[in-house]
């Protein structure tokens, strides 16, 4: 099924939005928690995260049902209120404002958060995605019965219903944010929703819009970030070299393919999405190859066993390389693939001609490219 099928909201989607920040009247933020249904003395502990990682702000003793936490942020950011030891949290924007929470233990779900306009636009958002999350929820129940009962046309149906699902969120998403580019909310949103199916020239004329009072957000910085990382590897660029080792540990740079039409295919053993494409691949390569066609696995494993097999069980003999470093694979970075199966195309020249091609669309671009040289088909 699509990469990206179903969404959940709720704990799942951590948005809010900010429309003034108060920074200069109120340089600190505040949050009185009362939380019923669990013992006094249970730790409460404050996470953001940072760099991709979870790190703790500040840890308090619950006393009396509640729990008082205070600090300073630079723009409206998400963190997380965690329960003693537990996976259960509150997630909530915080902003230089004084901050109420009142909640029970056994629906965190159901926390009344107020004195943060972040998160008043929070539950704005939700309630502007409800349709699309009863739709997802659906969806899930109905994949749910098709696979038990092994009904392979409900399956086929469910997976044509999701497929429409993703646009349709996404056009709810930016009719969401279409008013609010001088709200922190934004540049989160995009981060999270909207930017890994975005070319450059979108996410670029997206950014262009939004007021400079939220370049200081750490979402606005990743985004430009990400721009600047994508307009080096945009198609009519020069593909940038890298070197990765190959099962027997030999490094195999990509420059070495000069003179092919190459296919850089990220991808990983666990991901069913790719491993779904690869035959669609190897009748691709079989087909292709003595016209001048090569592939290059980039494998996102960080398992070397299950990589190996993989390639053995999908009989992909093509060339493979891998760091082994999961979703830190440095080549991976280098081409800003934040999800896969992902694909880029060479021209013999090395320049970057097309990206995410599978199936149907990769074979008439490659019958397109050969028949231009005049070759037989």
């Amino acid at each position: 099924m699509k990469k990206v099928l179903f969404i959940v909201l709720g704990s799942a989607i951590f948005l809010g939005a900010c429309d003034v920040f108060k920074s200069d009247k109120n340089p600190a933020y505040t949050i009185d928690a009362t939380i019923r249904g669990i013992d006094d003395s249970t730790s409460i502990f404050l996470y953001v995260r940072n760099e991709g990682e979870m790190k703790i702000l500040d840890t308090v003793a619950l006393k009396d049902s509640k729990a008082q936490f205070t600090g300073v942020v630079d723009s409206p950011e998400m963190m997380y209120l965690n329960i003693g030891t537990t996976n259960k949290a509150i997630n909530l924007f915080v902003e230089n404002a004084k901050i109420q929470i009142s909640v029970h233990a056994d629906s965190l779900d159901k926390a009344v958060v107020t004195g943060s306009k972040t998160q008043d636009d929070f539950m704005a958002f939700k309630t502007a995605l409800e349709p699309i999350e009863q739709r997802s929820n659906d969806l899930n129940q109905r994949y749910q019965v098709a696979m038990a009962s092994g009904d392979t046309a409900a399956i086929r149906q469910i997976q044509i219903d999701a497929d429409q699902l993703y646009p349709d969120q996404n056009a709810a998403i930016t009719s969401f944010i279409s008013d609010k580019n001088a709200s922190f909310l934004t540049p989160y949103i995009i981060r999270n929703y909207l930017v890994f199916e975005m070319e450059v020239g979108q996410l670029d004329s997206m950014l262009s819009k939004l007021d400079t009072t939220v370049h200081r957000s750490p979402d606005y910085k990743f985004l430009a970030d990400r721009v600047a990382v994508m307009q080096k590897v945009a198609l009519g660029q020069p593909a940038l070299d890298f070197a990765l080792n190959d099962p027997a540990g030999t490094p195999v740079a990509i420059s070495s393919f000069k003179g092919k039409y190459l296919l850089i295919d990220f991808w990983a053993s666990w991901c069913g999405p790719c491993r779904r494409e690869n035959p669609n691949v190897v009748q691709l390569y079989n087909d292709f190859n003595e016209k001048g066609f090569e592939i290059i696995g980039v494998s996102f494993d960080d398992d070397r066993e299950k990589w190996l097999k993989a390639i053995d069980d999908d009989k992909l003999t093509w060339a493979h390389v891998s760091d082994l470093q999961g979703w830190g694979c440095e080549a991976g970075k280098l081409y800003a693939v934040n999800s896969i199966p992902a694909t880029v195309l060479l021209n013999r020249e090395g320049i970057i001609i097309a990206k995410n091609l599978r199936g149907d669309a990769l074979r008439k671009k490659l019958e397109e490219l050969l028949l231009a040289e005049g070759q037989n088909i």
